[in-house]
């Protein structure tokens, strides 16, 4: 799998994210899948579980006037024919066009297609600065 086919299906993420799509954006896992967050952790094992928490997810972007995820950088780090990593700085984007916040995430991506409908897709996620960004803005995160 190329850099190209990883920064093409985070594009399609971006997309599902910025449509609030939460069924879009839980297709591009496979489960289970563990996240992690500076201040928290989940480990979803089914899409059901997952899709229940990410109507909560989807439901506070709506609350802080969200209107568009954007892949700020993007870099892809193969570790084997099974699996890679995918290295993102994200940029939310309000509705009038302005910042919301910036953070860098890192994502564990199954490459094969084991236990997915689709490959790639994300296994892991270290959600490295989101919730100091959003702490910074004095915005609880109450997903």
């Amino acid at each position: 799998m190329t850099p190209s086919d990883i920064r093409a299906f985070f594009d399609g993420y971006a997309r599902a994210f910025t449509a609030q799509n939460a069924v879009a954006i839980c297709d591009h896992y496979a489960f289970p899948v563990q996240i992690l967050s500076e201040d928290t952790g989940y480990v979803f094992r089914t899409k059901e579980e997952m899709l229940a928490d990410m109507t909560g997810f989807v439901a506070f972007y709506d609350k802080v006037d969200f209107a568009e995820a954007r892949i700020a950088k993007f870099a892809f780090q193969p570790l084997s024919p099974t699996f890679g990593q995918a290295h993102l700085d994200w940029a939310l984007i309000n509705k009038s066009g302005g910042p919301i916040i910036d953070f860098h995430t890192t994502y564990t991506l199954r490459l094969d297609g084991k236990g997915s409908a689709t490959a790639p897709a994300i296994i892991g996620i270290l959600a490295h600065s989101e919730d100091s960004a959003w702490k910074q803005r004095g915005v609880p995160v109450d997903w």
